[in-house]
C-alpha cells in the first residue's frame, strides 16, 4: 500500500505552527491515518464534484480541506475551532 506524502500550503502550515503541542500531536496522528487512505469513505467528505478535493474532521476542533494529486496530499485549509468557546452557552439558553 502506498502512503501519500502530506504537504501544507503556507496558510495551513501557519495554522499548524500556531497549535499547542498536544493539538499538533493529534493532528499529526490524524494525518498519518489519512496519508494511508485519503479517500476514506467513513471519515472524509468529497468537496464538490471532484473526488480529489476532500474534507475531514480529524480531531476535536480540527478540520482539514485537502486535495490529492498523484501520491501527494496537500492540506489547503486547516480550520481550528476552540470548542470551549461558544457564542451561546447554557446560561444564554435559559
Amino acid at each position: 500500500m502506498t502512503e501519500f506524502r502530506v504537504q501544507f500550503t503556507v496558510e495551513a502550515r501557519s495554522a499548524y505552527d500556531a497549535l499547542p503541542g498536544e493539538r499538533r500531536a493529534q493532528l499529526d496522528g490524524a494525518m498519518r491515518v489519512l496519508a494511508r487512505d485519503p479517500f476514506r469513505k467513513t471519515s472524509t467528505a468529497q468537496l464538490g464534484p471532484e473526488e480529489h478535493l476532500r474534507k475531514a474532521y480529524v480531531a476535536p476542533g480540527l478540520v482539514v480541506e485537502y486535495m490529492v494529486a498523484g501520491t501527494i496530499m496537500v492540506v489547503v485549509v486547516l480550520e481550528v475551532f476552540e470548542e470551549s468557546h461558544y457564542l451561546i452557552d447554557e446560561d444564554d439558553a435559559t
